[in-house]
């Protein structure tokens, strides 16, 4: 059995800076489907055809607020490449690439208690999984 990777070796970075005072990412895969249905076949009430369709490749990442930059990518429609290292940086372990990630939100949250939020999501035009060299 494999050991899990704890979170807090991750390193995730936007082009080739790390992204400081991260909390957390989470990127995912949508499919859409194909499913096409036909009058007078064998089986009516099951798919004629099924098959993978388009996908998307979205991100969403939660860090502590620093300055403008992520909230200004969102308004300016910036494109830019989110690396997740899961088990921090070094030869031989895995590497995320999820590259042409448009920001298409951007929130700020402040609470008494805490440290000043902001929350980015977008969606890339590709994902790739590698392992570093």
């Amino acid at each position: 059995m494999s050991t899990p990777i704890i979170g807090t070796t991750a390193v995730i970075k936007m082009g080739t800076t790390a992204i400081g005072y991260c909390k957390s990412v989470s990127v995912s895969i949508d499919v859409d489907l194909i499913k096409e249905y036909f009058i007078g076949g064998t089986n009516p009430d099951r798919p004629a055809v099924i098959a993978s369709g388009n996908k998307s490749f979205k991100v969403n990442i939660k860090k502590a607020y620093i300055d403008s930059t992520y909230a200004n990518n969102v308004l300016n429609g910036t494109a830019v490449t989110i690396s997740v290292l899961p088990q921090g940086t070094g030869t031989g372990k895995p590497q995320i690439d999820i590259t042409n990630v448009v920001f298409t939100s951007w929130e700020l949250t402040v609470e008494q208690h805490g440290v000043i939020m902001e929350s980015v999501k977008g969606e890339g035009n590709s994902i790739t999984f590698t392992t570093q060299s």
